[in-house]
């Protein structure tokens, strides 16, 4: 064992005391260590050539050392890693990296097909900016050969009720004698099916009116077939004039007999 000596050196007025410390203290781990070595080759000398074998990579250890304290160790791929790396892994599953794709191809081809047969996901025509876009062809027809009457239509379900006869005394003129008399009965062709309800239930009121209106003729006037035409269209206004659900459309004389 070697006797431990301490090394003092003088410390100028101008030299830092901290400095000093350091040293001395440098020197004693030295001193220490020596002492280590010697103490070993003098006890167990193969214990001490056991570790003067012993070397470590100084590199590989920094590496270690400062990957650790960066925290760029090695780390385990995730799952989601490996899932995203599947369909590039030629080299380890070829077969389910190409049913993969052939998956792919076949999967964007229907949706394409799809997308083409129904012109996309949204119209295109979303808004109407002309009504002329929507509408048909325009098409010229003759009116006068082309077009079918609708109430005259023969496929047109009439609304026909007859009034019972009417025998009125006319007014004399020329051409007659002096009491001429007219016997007439008239079917009257309403609008609707109201029109004619509402004639039938007020018909002793109505036919009283047209008495009235008939009385006033002469003759001569109802002789002629203009007379009778205008006789149904005076029939036809004042029926009209009274009406309260419907309209007559025209008044046809079923029998008349008109007496000189």
């Amino acid at each position: 064992m070697t006797d431990k000596r301490t090394k003092n050196q003088d410390v100028g007025p101008d030299q830092d005391p901290s400095l000093d410390t350091e040293q001395n203290i440098e020197l004693n781990e030295e001193e220490l260590l020596s002492d280590v070595d010697n103490i070993l080759s003098e006890e167990d000398p193969e214990f001490l050539a056991t570790i003067s074998d012993i070397t470590v990579s100084g590199s590989g250890l920094e590496a270690g050392i400062i990957g650790q304290a960066l925290g760029m160790g090695p780390k385990k791929s995730s799952k989601f890693v490996q899932y995203l790396s599947y369909p590039f892994d030629f080299k380890s599953n070829l077969k389910g990296v190409l049913f993969f794709w052939l998956s792919m191809l076949l999967l964007a081809g229907a949706i394409y097909f799809v997308w083409s047969y129904s012109g996309g996901l949204l119209d295109r025509k979303l808004f109407v900016h002309s009504l002329a876009e929507l509408g048909e062809d325009v098409r010229d027809y003759n009116p006068n050969s082309e077009t079918e009457v609708f109430y005259d239509n023969p496929r047109f379900a009439k609304n026909l009720v007859t009034i019972s006869s009417m025998h009125v005394n006319l007014r004399p003129s020329e051409n007659s004698g002096s009491n001429p008399m007219l016997v007439l009965e008239i079917t009257i062709e309403g609008a609707s099916t109201d029109s004619i309800i509402e004639i039938k239930d007020r018909e002793a009121e109505l036919k009283d009116m047209l008495l009235r209106l008939t009385e006033a003729k002469t003759y001569d006037e109802l002789a002629e077939a203009e007379g009778k035409q205008l006789l149904c269209d005076q029939y036809r206004d004042a029926l009209n004039s009274v009406l309260t659900t419907g309209q007559v459309r025209r008044v046809l004389l079923k029998n008349f007999i008109i007496k000189s």
